[in-house]
């Protein structure tokens, strides 16, 4: 499928857990990559998007980079 998302680069991010996510690695917890996906899908009432390689796009609006902990949502 293709995705209209280009705007992602010029974008600031609307979701950042970064901070709170290498706190709790250098804590010893892991990346919890999984975890943080399922706080951005439950804060933003999205499921089921498109892994298109380091990034789920849900719709042309709502996107999560999980490698980087950061998300856009317009």
């Amino acid at each position: 499928m293709n995705y209209d998302i280009e705007w992602v680069n010029d974008t600031a991010t609307t979701v950042d857990y970064s901070a709170e996510a290498v706190r709790e690695y250098n804590e010893g917890l892991g990346s919890r990559i999984e975890d943080y996906i399922a706080k951005f899908e439950q804060e933003h009432s999205v499921s089921d998007g498109d892994d298109i390689g380091g990034i789920i796009v849900y719709s042309d609006s709502c996107v999560y980079d999980y490698e980087n902990f950061v998300g856009w949502v317009r």
